[in-house]
């Protein structure tokens, strides 16, 4: 009886160390990949910091009289990145391969002054001031869970004006 028990008691042990280890991983997951995906974004925004107002909205505030097309710079509305279309995330994915296989990011763009009507116009009605560029990076975890982080920036004519996270 006492054998019985004890052997019991060894098994309960056991089965509530394997649940501990498991709950473990997955946490480690999840805090490595929300660690990689903060390193993404702020690889992302970095990038955008070094870029010029030209490559950013496609206005040339040198000639005015060119027609502002959304598309000369960063195309408006979201645009998924990848190695081949981002120097940033190629950079990344060259360091640890595995992620262009984990992670989806995507880049957004809005002109925020002067107010857009259309939010995909095809040219814009007046050179544009501000633009709002929200990167989301997402992926799934090991327990098939989806998780997104958002970073977003303020650029204006005169440079980065704002930028801000959030999960």
């Amino acid at each position: 009886m006492e054998v019985a028990l004890a052997a019991t008691v060894l098994a309960l042990t056991l089965v509530g160390m394997i649940g501990a280890i498991e709950s473990g991983t997955q946490m480690l997951d999840l805090s490595r990949k929300q660690t990689m995906a903060a390193q993404i974004l702020h690889s992302e925004i970095d990038q955008l910091r070094v870029q010029n107002w030209t490559t950013i909205s496609g206005y040339n505030p040198g000639n005015a009289s060119a027609t502002v097309q959304p598309g000369n710079g960063y195309p408006p509305g979201p645009t998924a990145l990848t190695a081949s279309n981002d120097p940033s995330l190629a950079m990344f994915i060259a360091q640890y391969p595995p992620a262009a296989n984990i992670f989806t990011v995507t880049r957004t763009v809005s002109c925020v002054q002067p107010v857009q009507a259309n939010s995909n116009p095809s040219a814009y009605p007046s050179p544009p001031l501000l633009i709002l560029v929200t990167f989301t990076i997402t992926w799934t975890g090991v327990t098939g869970q989806n998780y997104t982080r958002t970073s977003a920036t303020y650029v204006g004519l005169n440079g980065l004006s704002l930028a801000y996270q959030k999960s």
